[in-house]
């Protein structure tokens, strides 16, 4: 009796396989739940990359950014509650090259840090364009510049030469080769020029008819944070 009120499905069945039509919606549906799996998964894989990375993308635990520069309150309460802070500033400038060497000019990313960058994340440097890059806990010397290799080309430069930025006159010490807190706003696409903080009152880059917008970092409660005012 069963098997006589099974007969008929299993008979349909056997025909739509046959015909393919039931093949084709196997097919369609076994796609449909690899695609969806592998989409869970991608995103499950890229929530956890940057749950683990954000602090290193953020150069300390949390950024608090400003249009000018960080207020002295701000610092001292952080040092109050034990932080560790560090201090850069971003904004665009020229570079030039010296008449000697062709003068060519170029558009770059000035960044100015202080002891202690970056908090998070480690910053690697090279002695020449085609090195490897390693790992330093130092910042540039006052007087040099560490810069992205793209901008020696563009200047026909090389390591140990001499470029020129505002009013001062630094000497290219290194090529940046990984800058954990790079970020992906406007500036990041122009070439990278690191200095020292020590460098800006000579260079007229921060004098007020220069003054521009700044950006300010802050750590958050418990660890070290970042202040980065930028102008221009």
């Amino acid at each position: 009796m069963m098997n006589t009120a099974w007969s008929p499905g299993w008979r349909t069945l056997w025909r739509d396989l046959r015909a393919g039509e039931l093949r084709l919606l196997i097919v369609a549906v076994t796609l449909a739940v690899a695609a969806l799996t592998a989409v869970g998964f991608f995103a499950d894989r890229l929530k956890g990359g940057l749950a683990r990375d954000a602090r290193q993308l953020l150069g300390g635990d949390a950024v608090v950014v400003s249009d000018n520069p960080t207020p002295a309150a701000f610092v001292e309460r952080a040092r109050a509650l034990g932080l560790q802070t560090a201090t850069t500033m971003l904004f665009p400038s020229m570079a030039r090259a010296p008449d000697a060497q062709g003068g060519a000019s170029r558009l770059v990313a000035l960044k100015a840090v202080a002891p202690g960058y970056p908090l998070r994340g480690t910053l690697q440097t090279a002695p020449q364009a085609d090195a490897p890059g390693q790992p330093t806990r130092d910042v540039p010397r006052s007087g040099e510049a560490r810069v992205d290799a793209p901008l020696l080309e563009a200047l026909a430069l090389k390591v140990g030469d001499p470029l020129l930025l505002g009013d001062a006159t630094l000497r290219i010490a290194r090529i940046i080769k990984l800058e954990p807190d790079r970020g992906s706003g406007f500036l990041s696409f122009a070439p990278r020029v690191m200095v020292n903080t020590a460098d800006l009152p000579a260079s007229g880059w921060c004098s007020p008819p220069a003054a521009s917008a700044g950006a300010s970092r802050w750590p958050a409660t418990t660890a070290p944070w970042r202040s980065s005012p930028t102008g221009r």
